[in-house]
């Protein structure tokens, strides 16, 4: 019959009390005296399981001194480890615990103990032991037992994490996945248990690095300066770069570390401009932005300004956390990324990370199969990095501020959640208060709440001009009117708003991506009071408490009365709520069409001529960045006016990335752009003109547009094509008014929203689109 032995590793510690000479003694079991001992896993520390041991038996801080005895066990093919640790000497001013099981004899009473009852002891080992340190034997120092084990992060409790687990716990490496990664460094570096340079190339080559890049990751890497990696700066620094590592919270913090440390070519802890200038150049390259070396010195300088620096100066690393982590300086987080995971897939026999045996690199590789994630700014998936097991992964967590919610959607009180400690509403314990107060990701929702920011001064004016004012009984101020406020003012807070909300956009894609649930809005058109109406509807509470996304399709600009108060509106939205509030380019925020109609002379008339002509550059420089397309759970297309023609990269829709970002003037700079803004869907009218339609098909659907005099007309057969060259279901779009809101053409697969009713004094209604459960619902907005 077979017999399984389940064995595991034992420490004992010989402890020596300074006072009187004597040893501690503690009863096992009730079995005899002997030294503290004590079974621990085969997979545990010996040196710190003892070290652990000596602590809890005193109840004292108590470190080692080097090793006794090293007993080795076997039973068969395995074995077990034994050793015995001397202590230093407990101080004569050390604080024992008393203890009923606790027996301080000397070398000469524990002889005449076992002596006089043989049982009294144990075994006779601790004596045979003190006798040979009596004889002069010298204990073996710790470091001669090696014991090369990774230390894991992330697994402990979210109260207890350190910085260094919120990372590994963010990159989603479990307990087997981060055993993997030890066995593979080992692998790599044996027999010595650092990773050089030489070796790093060819770890992080096996990962898809390029090799003219692993002098920069090396330096990333090397947190502490000595020019070889331990197994832990390895695996921190591979969690740091793994796709699916947020770019918020404290793994954002240390990423920024790495991303400061990679572009640190002297490592003097400080960025050159030229080093910096590197680190512009290639988050243009990560947006598909011109790479021309004019225009990255311009982008460059234009960045440095944010940090209130210029090109002759440097860059210290806490200037650059402190602005990243304002969201000032925006686009690192498509930085220091991996092209897929530095993890591998469970072992499709067992479903569990399977330990590659033998030395060969390419004999691991073969036991595991590369994992594909593609994640640039947030997690890749709900579910997960694909084969890594994880408990943890998208856990909720307290949001910094509670609000007080009037019956209108108003906030009537804003306290951050640290206030609150020792009140009826939290314990003292439940959080730790400096710590949420310097948490990276929070500035954003102080930024939200913080009533005297600029964004929020901006809609707290816009709330005084929607309201009449009533005093004595008489009105002194009519609804959507400024009465006599200092416009001036208005218009210094409105540039503000207008130079931090350009630097968000300018950072976002051409083609944004977003999840549903989004409403998407249509033609604003200046009209303020539709904007209102909106607001009460859809997002009484604000953005930030709405759980839903917000597109808007452009065109927020002339033909109503209110087009100044519209653009402040949403631009201080986007400021308060980057990742709800999104906007989009219509033909009406380009300059040259609003010389045609009245949106410059709305800025003239409301802010004088000097001012004034500052707050319409200002704000035209905001829509020179704003996206052009988006897409919704990449089913939905969105955009102003009409599809891309095959004339442009083949009608795919990731060209649209590739529009450059400023885009002054997209009629001579972007046909792609400019065709995206104007276009529009053929009528039943033109398909009735047999020589229209004959047109149309021999230009695969697509026309000149003789309505609007520039782009195209496009018919169902071109949208039909489009969507499946995209892998689309649908096109929303805006650019026409409609009489109940919206309108559903080409066979179903085109929607067309307009959210401005009354349009040029019309009777039309406003309307938006909920894509939400695979669902495009319309609504229409009653503006009675």
């Amino acid at each position: 019959m077979e017999i399984k032995y389940t064995l595991s590793n034992r420490v004992s510690v010989l402890i020596y009390r300074e006072s009187d000479g004597r040893y501690l003694l503690v009863n096992n079991d009730d079995k005899g005296w002997w030294i503290p001992s004590k079974e621990i896993p085969i997979s545990a520390c010996l040196k710190t399981a003892a070290q652990t041991l000596a602590s809890e038996t005193l109840g004292t801080n108590l470190s080692l001194q080097g090793m006794l005895q090293i007993e080795v066990v076997s039973v068969g093919d395995q074995q077990q480890l034994h050793v015995v640790f001397l202590t230093n000497p407990v101080p004569k001013i050390a604080q024992i615990e008393k203890k009923n099981n606790h027996l301080w004899l000397s070398l000469d009473e524990m002889k005449l103990s076992a002596k006089e009852d043989p049982s009294s002891l144990l075994g006779l080992e601790p004596i045979e032991i003190i006798n040979k340190l009596d004889k002069g034997y010298v204990p073996t120092p710790l470091a001669a037992l090696g014991d090369f084990r990774p230390e894991y992060f992330g697994l402990v409790d979210s109260t207890h994490m350190s910085p260094q687990d919120e990372l590994v716990k963010a990159a989603r490496f479990s307990k087997e996945a981060q055993d993997a990664l030890f066995w593979e460094f080992c692998e790599q570096c044996s027999p010595s248990t650092s990773m050089i340079y030489t070796v790093f190339k060819s770890f992080m080559q096996n990962k898809g690095i390029p090799l003219e890049n692993a002098g920069k990751y090396f330096r990333a890497f090397d947190i502490n300066k000595t020019k070889r990696l331990s197994y832990t700066e390895v695996l921190l620094g591979l969690a740091a770069m793994e796709p699916c590592t947020p770019h918020g919270g404290i793994p954002a913090e240390l990423r920024c570390r790495y991303i400061f440390r990679y572009y640190d070519t002297d490592n003097d802890d400080n960025l050159q401009f030229s080093e910096f200038r590197e680190m512009v150049k290639d988050i243009r390259k990560g947006k598909d932005l011109n790479l021309d070396e004019d225009e990255i010195d311009k982008d460059a300088a234009t960045n440095a300004s944010i940090f209130g620096r210029t090109t002759n100066d440097n860059f210290p690393l806490g200037d650059f956390l402190q602005t990243v982590g304002q969201l000032k300086f925006r686009g690192t987080s498509s930085l220091f990324r991996m092209p897929h995971s530095s993890v591998n897939k469970k072992s499709k026999t067992n479903g569990t990370f399977k330990l590659p045996t033998g030395s060969s690199a390419k004999k691991r590789r073969s036991d595991f199969e590369p994992t594909k994630t593609d994640g640039v700014n947030m997690p890749s998936s709900p579910l997960g990095t694909p084969g890594l097991k994880s408990t943890n992964e998208n856990q909720y967590e307290l949001a910094t501020h509670t609000v007080k919610v009037k019956r209108t959607g108003a906030f009537s009180d804003v306290m951050a959640l640290w206030d609150l400690q020792g009140t009826a509403a939290m314990t003292t314990s439940t959080i730790d208060a400096e710590k949420e107060k310097s948490r990276f990701q929070r500035i954003q929702s102080m930024d939200t709440f913080n009533q005297k920011s600029h964004p929020n001064e901006m809609l707290t004016g816009l709330k005084y001009f929607e309201r009449p004012v009533k005093q004595n009984g008489e009105f002194t101020k009519d609804a959507f009117s400024w009465g006599a406020v200092d416009m001036h003012a208005l218009a210094r807070c409105l540039l503000v708003v207008c130079r931090e909300v350009k630097i968000i956009l300018s950072e976002e894609s051409r083609l944004l991506k977003l999840q549903s649930p989004t409403y998407i809005l249509g033609d604003i058109h200046g009209n303020y009071r539709d904007l209102v109406c909106f607001e009460k509807s859809l997002w009484r509470m604000g953005p930030m408490l709405t759980p839903a996304s917000f597109l808007f399709l452009g065109d927020y600009v002339d033909r109503g009365d209110h087009g100044v108060e519209v653009v402040a509106y949403l631009l201080a939205q986007k400021l308060l709520v980057p990742s709800k509030f999104y906007l989009l380019r219509g033909n009406h925020e380009l300059r040259s069409v609003q010389n045609m109609f009245q949106f410059k002379h709305e800025c003239l008339a409301k802010f004088g001529d000097s001012i004034g002509d500052d707050v319409w550059d200002a704000i035209n420089s905001v829509f020179d960045v704003m996206p052009i397309a988006a897409v919704v759970d990449n089913k939905i297309f969105c955009v102003h006016g009409g599809i891309p023609s095959p004339a442009h990269d083949g009608g795919y829709i990731e060209a649209i990335n590739r529009i450059p970002c400023p885009l002054r003037d997209p009629e001579d700079d972007s046909p792609l752009a400019w065709e995206i803004l104007w276009s529009d869907p053929v009528s039943n009218e033109i398909m009735q003109n047999k020589a229209r339609a004959k047109e149309l098909e021999e230009n695969q659907g697509f026309i000149p547009n003789t309505r609007r005099g520039t782009a195209n007309f496009f018919s169902s057969d071109a949208l039909t094509a489009f969507l499946e060259r995209n892998h689309l279901s649908h096109v929303v779009r805006a650019h026409e008014v409609q009489q109940v809101g919206f309108q559903v053409q080409l066979k179903g697969r085109l929607l067309t929203v307009f959210s401005s009713s009354k349009y040029c004094g019309g009777s039309n209604e406003a309307a938006c689109v909920l894509a939400d459960s695979h669902k495009l619902r319309m609504i229409r907005l009653d503006t009675s």
